[in-house]
């Protein structure tokens, strides 16, 4: 048998091979795929089918590749057309991960459901594909044997003006980023920012969040600054929130007697109105004595951030209408004046100056004496003391 008989049947049978281990790796991902797959959203599951493919036409690729080693004695075909055949399985691999990534991101697409959260969402989409095809294209120019420093080194500089010119944009981008993947803060949670601003998220863009306050204005927040702030999502972990009430009473007060009504103004307030959370029993805690009155809150939860103002409102309504039918004073401020009953050198002065300006002097000289004469008493009361 001719040399070449023998390179023909070889490069047949190495191909036969390739190709059965193909269809061998074809079966094996789908059947363990087809285990994984609990649910319609199961990531591993649709990456593994995505990848079913590439992984396919690398093994084809590889035979072929082995084949063709075969088809000289030298092998010189093989190793004059290796660089072809890695160009050519690095565009595999790029098309596979292109798949992954397109499937990556509509899965999180599909589990955020929020409109808001899709423009940076395509826009991850785009970056992680043009990652994927950039550094794929440097890797096949290398393999072609093309010379890359200069080229890296231009794009190095490039990349650090560019970045140096837009590091304000880039950090807010980032940070739009960091808030879509945290979830801590999405479109439609109610939150309170440390600067006193509070009201509903209305979209988490690329550069900045827009909140709708209660006065119908929209604030518009840079992300970076964002992320830095201290912020209470009123939203988290759920809806459901606690409403607090002040309030006091006057000292002479029975204090059961005001706990019973403020308690049963309280149930009967959330049975009346809606938003209010009827699984919890309202609550009155006694806080301290006050300068005028005893200070109470009472504690009960709505459903949701719009409803507490409605319910307060009532419940402040219905409070004072009750106390005021059970003659439960909330008592005004009050303070305590001292009034002192000794002559003084300023009453007598006002003394001297309604009585004349004829008398001015002598009422003057008999305020003086009589101060000092106040005066001497004191001293002798307080020496007799001591003694």
């Amino acid at each position: 048998m001719s040399p070449f008989v023998k390179e023909i049947i070889g490069a047949g049978a190495v191909l036969v091979a390739a190709f059965v281990f193909a269809l061998a790796a074809h079966r094996l991902i789908s059947r363990f795929a087809g285990r994984m797959d609990n649910s319609q959203s199961n990531i591993a599951t649709d990456a593994l089918r995505a990848a079913r493919l590439p992984v396919v036409l690398l093994i084809l690729l590889v035979g072929l590749f082995v084949a063709s080693g075969r088809l000289t004695v030298s092998g010189e075909s093989a190793g004059r057309y290796s660089g072809l055949f890695q160009v050519v399985g690095a565009l595999i691999v790029l098309i596979g991960l292109t798949n992954i990534a397109n499937l990556v991101v509509a899965w999180l697409s599909q589990r955020s459901g929020e409109q808001s959260n899709q423009g940076h969402l395509r826009l991850l989409k785009k970056l992680v594909i043009l990652a994927i095809w950039a550094l794929g294209s440097i890797q096949m120019l290398s393999i072609l044997g093309v010379k890359l420093t200069a080229l890296l080194a231009s794009l190095g500089v490039a990349g650090l003006a560019i970045g140096l010119a837009l590091q304000d944009t880039i950090a807010n981008l980032f940070a739009g980023f960091y808030l879509v993947a945290d979830r801590s803060v999405r479109a439609g949670d109610y939150i309170k920012l440390e600067t006193g601003e509070e009201g509903y998220v209305e979209s988490v863009g690329w550069r900045n969040t827009r909140i709708r306050l209660w006065a119908n204005n929209i604030v518009l927040i840079p992300n970076a600054k964002l992320t830095q702030s201290v912020i209470t999502n009123m939203t988290l972990p759920d809806q459901v929130l606690s409403v607090y009430t002040w309030c006091g009473v006057s000292y002479d007060s029975d204090l059961e007697l005001v706990e019973r009504a403020a308690l049963e103004v309280a149930r009967d307030v959330l049975n009346r109105f809606p938003g209010g959370d009827l699984t919890y029993d309202p609550v009155l805690r006694y806080k301290e004595f006050g300068d005028s009155n005893i200070k109470f809150v009472v504690v009960f939860r709505a459903v949701e951030v719009g409803a507490q103002y409605s319910l307060q409102h009532e419940y402040i309504k219905a409070l004072h209408k009750c106390f005021t039918e059970r003659n439960i004073e909330i008592s005004y401020p009050v303070r305590k004046l001292v009034w002192s009953n000794e002559p003084t050198l300023a009453a007598h002065s006002w003394a001297a100056s309604a009585s004349g300006d004829g008398h001015r002097s002598d009422s003057t000289s008999q305020a003086l004496s009589t101060e000092r004469v106040i005066d001497e008493t004191r001293i002798s009361e307080q020496t007799e003391m001591n003694d």
